[in-house]
């Protein structure tokens, strides 16, 4: 049964669009650091550093990638091959355990677990593989999905569901090193120019991500039992989503933070789902374009509460019953919970 505390702090930090959040909780006297995600390849160094210099610590008790995209997985590779750095724990998603016999025909049995397993690549260097590199290092992984709880750490899975991941993942396989879709921007955001509070809805509730890599992503609570709950959804899509507040609607009543999917994009939530976890804060870490983050996301989002990028603060912290750190200012919302 996972412990319970009132001493954490929360680091959602600066890589752009990219994704590098981690979490320090006193559990019982011990220290425990999670990461998840680990930005881009260029990204290592920006963690290994946050490690060092603010907690003055290089063992990490929990590492989670919630999906193998090139923003979240990147800087796992350096960082496991850094002596300095020791992993105890790693959470993933393996592909390995969703082969049937289809794909075992169709790849052969030796070489199907390769086959799929291929997704974890690092970026521009297929001769490196996520899951073999913690194999060698002796890094202990296991693979999760909707409803598995570490056992000492109060963190959990909400998403995806085995059934849902087992249906997407012969398209992440398929479609690796195919670029699916495009999100770039160039334009900047802007916060003044939000849409018509009439239209947010059609702009929002529109269409889904069509990655089947974001599908798959993993979305963690973090409940550590003093009546405050953190959501972190990594780039989930809405289809997962919706399962995820429809399964866990009395887990969902108390968001005191929600770290917004895939950098505030309009894809990946709508209106209902927003109302479904009515977060009392937002955080989106974005490179601030008119895409990342979508001003119809960010004024829906307002509703319910403040709205944080890190594009406009640098790294966000948040901090309960432990030490304020110097240097470190009240941020700026980027958007102010809409007044009634």
């Amino acid at each position: 049964m996972s412990l319970t505390t009132d001493k954490y702090e929360i680091d959602i930090l600066n890589v752009n669009d990219a994704d590098a959040i981690i979490i320090r909780c006193i559990l019982n006297g011990y220290q425990y650091i999670i990461l998840i995600d680990a930005g881009n390849t260029s990204d290592y160094a920006t963690i290994k550093n946050h490690l060092k210099d603010v907690y003055n610590n290089t063992y990490i008790d929990l590492a989670i990638c919630t999906h193998p995209d090139k923003d979240h997985i990147g800087g796992f590779f350096d960082l496991l091959e850094d002596k300095e750095i020791t992993f105890n724990d790693f959470w993933l998603i393996d592909p390995a355990e969703y082969l049937d016999d289809t794909d075992i025909k169709y790849y052969g049995k030796d070489n199907a677990p390769k086959a799929v397993r291929k997704v974890f690549n690092k970026p521009n260097d297929s001769k490196q593989n996520l899951i073999d590199i913690l194999k060698s290092k002796k890094v202990e992984y296991t693979s999760v999905y909707a409803g598995y709880e570490h056992p000492v750490i109060p963190i959990k899975v909400l998403a995806p569901t085995k059934k849902y991941y087992g249906e997407i993942v012969k398209n992440m396989v398929a479609d690796y090193g195919v670029k699916t879709y495009d999100e770039s921007d160039t334009e900047k955001y802007d916060n003044v120019a939000l849409p018509d509070k009439s239209a947010v809805k059609s702009v929002i509730d529109l269409d889904d991500d069509p990655s089947s890599f974001n599908a798959g992503s993993i979305v963690l609570l973090f409940a550590p039992g003093d009546g405050k709950n953190f959501l972190f959804t990594g780039d989930a899509n809405c289809a997962s989503l919706y399962k995820m507040v429809q399964t866990y609607e009395n887990e969902l009543q108390n968001i005191t933070l929600l770290k917004v999917p895939h950098h505030g994009s309009k894809h990946n939530m709508t209106t209902e789902i927003i109302d479904g976890i009515s977060p009392k804060l937002s955080i989106i870490s974005a490179v601030g374009t008119k895409k990342h983050p979508n001003s119809g996301i960010v004024y829906w989002l307002s509703k319910k509460g403040n709205v944080y990028s890190t594009h406009t603060n640098g790294s966000l912290h948040y901090r309960n019953n432990v030490d304020k750190r110097d240097g470190y200012s009240t941020a700026n919302p980027l958007k102010e919970k809409e007044k009634k």
